[in-house]
C-alpha cells in the first residue's frame, strides 16, 4: 500500500520524501482565479490563503524532485461545483498541469468536470475525491467509464462497506476470462483515509463547509423551541447531547490539534485496519491536513509509515492492531470510539 501525503510548500519537499512518502498532493493558487471570483469560490476545498503552492516554479520544483524519487504528484481540483467560467478555466488550467508541469494525477469531484476531462483526453490519472461521495460498488463502472483510475472511498464508509466494495471489484477484474484483452475490466484502484481530520457529517453532501466556513466547528449556543421546552427533563437531555456532539467534534478535529508526548500528532485515524486493507487490495492510505505544520506532516508520515512497514511484515501482520495503539499512545482516545474513522 502507498503512503500518499499532503505538501503546501517546497521547504517540506526533502522532509516527505526523506520519510518515505510515496505520492504528494496540494492545492494550487493562482492569481487569474482570484482575479475572476476573489474569495467568493475556492479552487479546491482548502482556503487559498493556506495549504496551497503560490506559484508554478514552486510546483514545478516539487515536481521535478518528485519524480526523481519515483513518487507522483497530484492536484486538487475537488470543489463541490464550478460555474461555467472557472470550468473554462480548469480545463485550460489542467492542460498545462499536465504538459507543462508533468502533474501525473488530478484530484476530482464535480461530476461535470469528470465528464468534461473524458471529453479532453488528457494524459493524466484521474482520482475521484472523497466528496464524490461513491458509496457502493454499483457506481465504480460508471466513474470507470469517465476515466476514474483510483476512488477515494468516503470517511462515512463502514469497514464492511469499505470490504465489499474494493473486493467486489477484485473479483469482477479477475473473473473476465472470457472477454478479449482490450474488453477486459480494469482493476478500481481504492484510496482510504489513514490519519488526521475527521468529518462530522458527509461532506461530499455538505455545500457550506469550506466555502461559507466549517459550521460543524461553530461553538454554537442552541436554544430549544416548541412545547417541551420548559419541561426540565427536556432541557436536561439537551444538554446531554451537545455535550456528547461537542465532544465528538474535539476528537474528529484532531483531540484539539493535539499532540502525543513523542511528537505525534492525535486525531482520526485508522490504522488499527492496515492487515485488512491490504489483504483487499486497497492500493493507498491517505494523510489528511494540507493546511497542517511541517512538524504534524512528519509526525503523520512516520506514524503511518511505521505501521504499513510493519502491514508488509509477514511476521508482523498479527499484531498490528497492537501496535498501532501501542504507538498511538492514548488508549482512552482508542477505547472511545469517536477517534476511528470508519465505524
Amino acid at each position: 500500500m502507498k503512503i500518499v501525503t499532503p505538501i503546501s510548500s517546497v521547504s517540506e519537499l526533502d522532509m516527505l520524501l526523506h520519510n518515505g512518502a510515496d505520492e504528494l498532493y496540494c492545492g494550487l493558487r493562482t492569481p487569474e482565479w482570484e482575479k475572476i471570483f476573489k474569495q467568493n469560490l475556492w479552487m479546491n476545498r482548502r482556503n487559498p490563503n493556506q495549504a496551497n503552492i503560490c506559484s508554478w516554479e514552486e510546483l514545478g520544483k516539487i515536481t521535478t524532485a518528485a519524480h526523481k524519487n519515483c513518487v507522483r504528484v497530484s492536484i486538487t481540483l475537488n470543489a463541490s461545483f464550478y460555474p461555467k467560467k472557472g470550468m473554462n478555466y480548469i480545463l485550460n488550467l489542467g492542460e498545462k498541469l499536465v504538459k507543462e508541469i508533468g502533474v501525473d494525477t488530478l484530484i476530482v469531484s464535480d461530476l461535470n468536470l469528470l465528464i468534461a476531462l473524458s471529453k479532453e483526453k488528457l494524459p493524466v490519472r484521474i482520482h475521484l475525491s472523497s466528496l464524490g461521495s461513491c458509496f457502493n460498488s454499483h457506481s465504480i463502472d460508471f466513474y470507470r467509464s469517465l476515466g476514474v483510475n483510483r476512488i477515494i472511498l468516503p470517511r462515512q464508509l463502514t469497514i464492511p462497506e469499505i470490504r465489499s466494495i474494493v473486493t467486489r471489484d477484485t473479483d469482477n477484474a479477475n473473473n473476465d476470462n472470457g472477454k478479449t484483452a482490450s474488453a477486459k475490466t480494469d482493476k478500481m484502484e481504492f484510496e482510504v483515509f489513514a490519519l488526521n481530520d475527521g468529518c462530522y457529517y458527509e461532506e461530499g453532501f455538505c455545500q457550506t463547509s469550506h466555502t461559507l466556513g466549517a459550521f460543524c466547528l461553530t461553538d454554537w449556543t442552541v436554544e430549544p423551541v416548541g412545547p417541551l421546552k420548559e419541561t426540565h427533563s427536556f432541557s436536561k437531555k439537551l444538554d446531554t447531547r451537545m455535550a456528547d456532539y461537542k465532544e465528538y467534534l474535539w476528537y474528529q478535529n484532531n483531540c484539539g490539534s493535539s499532540f502525543q508526548k513523542d511528537g505525534l500528532p492525535n486525531g482520526p485515524c485508522s490504522l488499527c485496519w492496515f492487515r485488512h486493507f491490504l489483504d483487499w487490495g486497497v492500493t493507498a492510505v491517505k494523510i489528511v491536513g494540507r493546511e497542517g505544520s511541517f512538524h504534524r506532516k512528519m509526525g503523520s508520515l512516520q506514524l503511518v509509515k511505521a505501521v504499513r512497514d510493519k502491514t508488509l511484515n509477514h511476521k508482523e501482520r498479527d499484531r498490528i492492531k497492537a501496535y498501532a495503539r501501542d504507538l498511538r499512545g492514548t488508549p482512552e482516545y482508542c477505547n472511545s470510539g469517536s477517534m476511528c474513522y470508519f465505524k
